[in-house]
């Protein structure tokens, strides 16, 4: 039974008052799921009762090999997804080191047996807080950032441009009190991403972990570029549309919507052609200080590690400190 605190409303004009029960709020790990592109065209209505049969089937198993009981979660179904409330004596360490891995496992199982309309690619979203438990329902600000989180649009962009089979994501918070302080959870993997805020809401940061991301042929690290300020800039432009999420003007434009520095990019000049608008963005991002390093979290956030991120990060690192005028 929950516990309840009484708070006595007195009215105006009234000798008594009205007594209401209020459900003590407990915290909580809070795990929001969602299988991505759950509504695409091409999925008939039998791909969906079998992508949903799936999910649950896939949570149960990882939960289980995990060593989570299933019945002590409070579970809701969200229809293309589901939230569920741990207990507080389940270990966060534990569940980060060792549950995404296994839900990895499990997807990989299911897929390889399923048709393309009945595969299924998930966004997890981990955080922690008060939670109320009402009778229709759970009642917490921590969860409505939850789901925030879920519907990020870095996290669905870098899915996307990887087929990455698992998209983790950490509130900063939960990052920092629970992912950094253990190695077992690779918090290396993890990329800073920002998350949509409404209007007059304090910017929000997240942490962003892809698995199963899908393998393709790369090119080679190209060689680095000397030193000498007449080479760096050009070899910054060519770093730059070597990197896919770069190269391509709609992921480009997403890269704009996430910079964490709005003076920064909306006063980046449009240019219709791809290396016109490529040499604009790293002409502007360089005339500020610690423009290339938000330009270089963004790529991150959007793009996974590879020989070309890593040698535009290379760039980055031996930029001047000082920004160009």
């Amino acid at each position: 039974m929950a516990e309840r605190a009484w708070v006595w409303d007195n009215e105006p004009g009234m000798w008594g008052g009205v007594v209401h029960s209020v459900s003590a709020a407990h915290h909580k790990t809070i795990m929001a799921v969602d299988i991505a592109g759950y509504n695409h065209p091409s999925r008939t209505v039998a791909h969906l009762r079998v992508v949903h049969e799936g999910l649950w089937t896939v949570l149960r198993t990882t939960f289980a090999e995990t060593g989570v009981p299933w019945a002590a979660c409070y579970v809701e179904n969200t229809g293309d997804g589901a939230m569920i409330l741990l207990p507080p004596e389940i270990a966060k360490a534990d569940l980060v080191a060792q549950l995404p891995e296994r839900m990895l496992a499990e997807l990989r199982r299911y897929n390889e047996v399923h048709a393309e309309g009945a595969r299924i690619k998930l966004r997890l979203a981990l955080n922690a807080g008060e939670v109320h438990q009402g009778s229709h329902g759970s009642v917490s600000p921590a969860i409505s950032f939850t789901f925030r989180l879920l519907d990020a649009l870095a996290a669905k962009a870098a899915q996307k441009l990887t087929g990455a089979d698992l998209a983790l994501i950490a509130s900063d918070t939960f990052f920092h009190d629970v992912v950094k302080h253990d190695p077992a959870a690779d918090p290396g993997s993890y990329r800073r991403m920002p998350v949509e805020v409404k209007p007059g809401e304090k910017a929000a940061w997240a942490r962003l972990r892809l698995l199963g991301v899908r393998q393709e042929t790369v090119a080679p690290e190209p060689p680095r570029v000397p030193r000498t300020q007449g080479d760096l800039f050009p070899g910054l432009v060519e770093a730059l549309l070597a990197v896919p999420c770069v190269r391509d003007p709609q992921s480009r434009r997403l890269l704009l919507e996430l910079f964490p520095r709005r003076e920064i990019a909306d006063v980046v000049p449009y240019h219709a052609e791809d290396r016109l608008h490529v040499i604009a963005l790293a002409r502007t991002c360089q005339r500020f200080n610690g423009g290339l390093p938000d330009l270089l979290t963004v790529v991150r956030t959007l793009e996974p590690e590879s020989p070309q991120v890593e040698h535009l990060a290379l760039m980055i690192t031996d930029w001047p400190d000082h920004p160009e005028s």
